[in-house]
């Protein structure tokens, strides 16, 4: 992205950007909050897009020691924005040495996102993957991803007004923004225009106005590349008019630039003298030797590639324009050199600077015939070239659709194992796991534990059933945050939760059951109405029935009960049946079959009474 230039910003400390040879932002991390860690990340982010290759590679480590800092705090909105800083910074850079880094940035950063449930970030992971695969690999690679982008976000509405706020809008943003550059890359300037249209109305609905800048930047970059790829399969009125447009354009993103470098640092020089692609965008509309000048200019400040060519190309044919066909081949030739010597797939607007270099190097030799056999394949590759971009926008098209219809199948899947009234996974999903965990040859069994709630029917008594949802919602959140993410919690009907924990010793999962019990008893009189839990935890034996681990669990559970509750009580060796156990509604109707002893339909201390049922 190109930002204004500014004269002097305070960087609030950050000794990289004030010169050092290093950052020292990771060693201050621990005085700082999240906020303050994030805006260091984030300046140093933008600094090194300009910085010399030792400066960016500061950066790099600068952004690294953040995000290992913030990692010893836990999962977290920070956590996800570092890693997505990280990732993206390495795959700017172009270079392949960073791959390995790279996806196991953005698998991290994936795992957070699904773990959140984030719709807007999964696209964002999508399009970062897509970026990925566009410049290490080829077009094709990066289509899946793209399309799963397209997908995700055309289901994600607008927020209502009022909703949504300052974070959601330039998150939204940011990821269409960075959707945008891909289909850029992809020549699929078409879905390009859809996605760029909407990226400006989320900014103007709320984002600041360096986003909205950063938008209309891009979209002059849309017309420009669009008009260069209509040249090249002959449609050269309907270039003229993506010329006209980008021009335009650059006329609206020049306010916001004027208005942006008055706020930081007062009158500057025109935009069209300072901001790249406005200046490219002038001189491509009406080329000619006055602009030759502002584009030697632009062009000594141009970092990112794609500018480049463009400049590149402006310069060429203002240099024929005004009849210097020789000038014109040396704007192109030392681009042209740079290009032919990169490894890995070419720009798109590789392509169009290549063209373009032939062209003026016919000029330039207009002495030497031109062959009527290279001309008509040059005509028949390019015919080609458009055919093979337009089957990729069909699938893109097709691709984006079928990610639609799979994740509504998701969802409707997801629905099937899910409980209404807690959003937890409920009985059905619960079978599916434990016989997963189960049968799984893993060197540690898994740990099987049965929560159920201390006095919960005086709840639905006194208060309502209504009352006793909401006591049933609050504890099902909090046992979700209190217990490790790989840990499954199942409402299990009633008041009775399940909770399964992959390859845990016993003590372990007593040990972090206790601290759930422990989160679910301090939860506010008016949110839980002092309800506790009383749980019991077993082993699940490798290769037995299911119903035979929470048969132990339960017999477990109700040995909790009788000591008072509020406690976690490991099963003792009898607890688990040799085999299976026949399930007919709720565990304690079975019990008998374990054997231990009688009073087992009636809670401890409670008269013998019908199951609590309420949220079922």
């Amino acid at each position: 992205m190109t930002v204004p230039a500014v004269d002097r910003i305070e960087y609030d400390g950050c000794s990289l950007i004030a010169g050092a040879a290093e950052c020292g932002c990771p060693a201050d991390a621990p005085r700082l909050g999240d906020a303050g860690v994030e805006a260091r990340a984030r300046d140093m982010f933008i600094w090194q897009q300009k910085a010399p290759p030792a400066g960016r590679a500061a950066a790099r480590r600068g952004i690294d020691g953040l995000l290992a800092h913030a990692r010893t705090r836990g999962p977290s909105d920070l956590v996800a924005e570092l890693l997505r800083m990280s990732a993206l910074l390495r795959i700017m850079e172009e270079d392949p040495v960073h791959l390995g880094e790279i996806d196991t940035l953005l698998d991290a950063y994936a795992e957070l996102a699904e773990l959140d449930d984030d719709a807007c970030r999964l696209a964002e992971v999508a399009v970062l993957r897509a970026h990925r695969s566009a410049i290490f690999d080829h077009g094709d690679a990066a289509l899946p991803d793209t399309a799963a982008a397209l997908a995700i976000l055309a289901d994600i509405g607008d927020p209502e007004p009022g909703q949504g706020g300052l974070a959601w809008t330039q998150r939204m943003s940011r990821t269409l923004n960075g959707l945008l550059l891909v289909l850029l890359k992809l020549g699929a300037h078409e879905l390009a225009d859809e996605v760029s249209q909407r990226a400006v109305a989320v900014a103007e609905s709320g984002s600041g106005p360096i986003d909205r800048l950063i938008h209309q930047l891009n979209r002059v970059r849309l017309q420009l590349s669009w008009a260069l790829r209509l040249e090249r399969g002959g449609r050269e009125a309907a270039a003229a008019t993506r010329f006209v447009a980008a021009a335009q354009i650059a006329h609206i993103a020049a306010r916001l630039w004027t208005n942006a470098r008055e706020r930081h640092s007062g009158i500057g020089l025109p935009p069209v003298e300072d901001c790249i692609v406005v200046g490219a965008a002038y001189a491509m509309q009406h080329p000619g030797p006055q602009h030759l000048q502002r584009l030697d200019r632009l062009g000594r400040m141009a970092f990112l590639l794609d500018d480049r060519i463009l400049l590149a190309i402006a310069a060429a044919r203002c240099h024929m324009k005004g009849g210097s066909p020789f000038d014109a081949v040396r704007a192109l030739e030392p681009l042209r050199g740079e290009l032919l010597a990169r490894e890995g797939p070419e720009p798109l607007l590789a392509l169009a600077l290549h063209r373009e270099f032939a062209r003026v190097e016919g000029a330039a030799r207009a002495d030497v015939p031109r062959l009527p056999g290279l001309e008509h394949y040059a005509a028949a590759l390019e015919d080609e070239l458009w055919a093979l971009r337009e089957a990729r926008l069909l699938a893109l098209r097709s691709h984006s659709e079928h990610h639609r219809l799979t994740r509504e199948h998701g969802a409707v899947a997801a629905q099937a194992l899910q409980d209404p009234l807690t959003g937890l996974p409920n009985r059905r999903a619960l079978d599916l796991r434990l016989a997963e965990e189960m049968g799984a040859p893993t060197s540690q069994p898994c740990a099987v534990a049965l929560v159920d709630l201390d006095r919960f029917k005086d709840v639905n008594d006194a208060r309502s059933h209504a009352a006793g949802d909401r006591v049933l919602r609050a504890v099902a959140a909090c046992l979700r945050t209190a217990l490790r993410a790989p840990d499954m919690v199942a409402r299990y009907g009633g008041d009775e939760f399940v909770v399964v924990m992959p390859a845990t010793p016993l003590p372990v999962a007593r040990a972090a059951l206790l601290r759930a019990a422990e989160a679910v008893a301090s939860l506010p009189e008016d949110v839980a109405a002092g309800v506790t839990m009383s749980v019991g935890v077993v082993r699940a034996p490798l290769d037995a029935d299911p119903s035979a681990a929470l048969a132990g669990a339960d017999a477990a559970m109700y040995r909790a009960k009788r000591q008072g509750g509020n406690t976690v009580v490991i099963g003792a060796s009898g607890d688990v049946p040799t085999g299976p156990v026949e399930r007919t509604g709720r565990l304690r109707r079975v019990m008998s079959q374990v054997g231990s002893g009688p009073g087992r339909s009636a809670r401890a201390g409670a008269p013998p009474g019908p199951p609590e049922t309420a949220g079922l």
